[in-house]
């Protein structure tokens, strides 16, 4: 089964897409596969409100293992099946913390290894930094290690907020020939175009 990877900094928005995107492709009760940084893996089902309440938040690093879930995508007269998989946001540098530096490691393998990657990126603090490179070198390593994969796509999240349009008009001055696909987590802005995508990759 193809894995689509969702990875970006802590904070941009990953988990909340991940679970309004399985709605919005008609899950209504997720089953979230969990494997740890440590080798260990458990599995809980979640109601959608419970997923956003539990899985996302304000705070930073709350997602520190790899959390999948399985999708059907449908289209034409069919439907394909793939993994939609969340990962521990990224930070420029050295973590302090122990579990966060193996947890980050977790992701960056994956990375190696998904069939299709998703690179979110937050329009707002883009705009805020004037560039994306102003935000530190991270983001646009991924973007270079995507280069070498057929599967890769940059979603501008955060459309919905007042200088999205500016952050996103810098983007893709700076990232011309980078696939880049504005939506918002929240309001599943842009969502038909993901779908669209991921439908071509998987």
């Amino acid at each position: 089964m193809r894995n689509c990877l969702v990875l970006g900094r802590t904070n941009v928005g990953k988990t909340m897409f991940c679970v309004n995107f399985a709605e919005f492709l008609g899950l209504h009760r997720l089953e979230v596969f969990y494997q740890l940084p440590d080798g260990s893996t458990r599995q809980k089902k979640y109601d959608l409100s419970s997923a956003r309440h539990e899985l996302s938040g304000l705070g930073q690093h709350k997602t520190r293992s790899l959390q999948s879930i399985q999708l059907d995508l449908p289209g034409g007269k069919g439907a394909r099946k793939f993994t939609l998989t969340d990962s521990t946001g990224l930070t420029d540098g050295v973590h302090p913390d122990r579990g966060l530096r193996e947890a980050m490691a977790q992701t960056l393998g994956e990375l190696k290894a998904a069939d299709c990657i998703l690179h979110m990126v937050d329009l707002g603090e883009v705009a805020k930094a004037g560039s994306l490179r102003s935000l530190g070198e991270l983001d646009l390593q991924i973007a270079e290690f995507g280069e070498f994969k057929d599967g890769y796509a940059m979603l501008a999240n955060k459309m919905d907020l007042p200088e999205a349009k500016k952050g996103l008009a810098l983007l893709q001055e700076e990232m011309r020939g980078t696939r880049i696909i504005p939506i918002s987590s929240i309001y599943r802005q842009g969502f038909r175009e993901v779908k669209e995508y991921v439908w071509r990759l998987v």
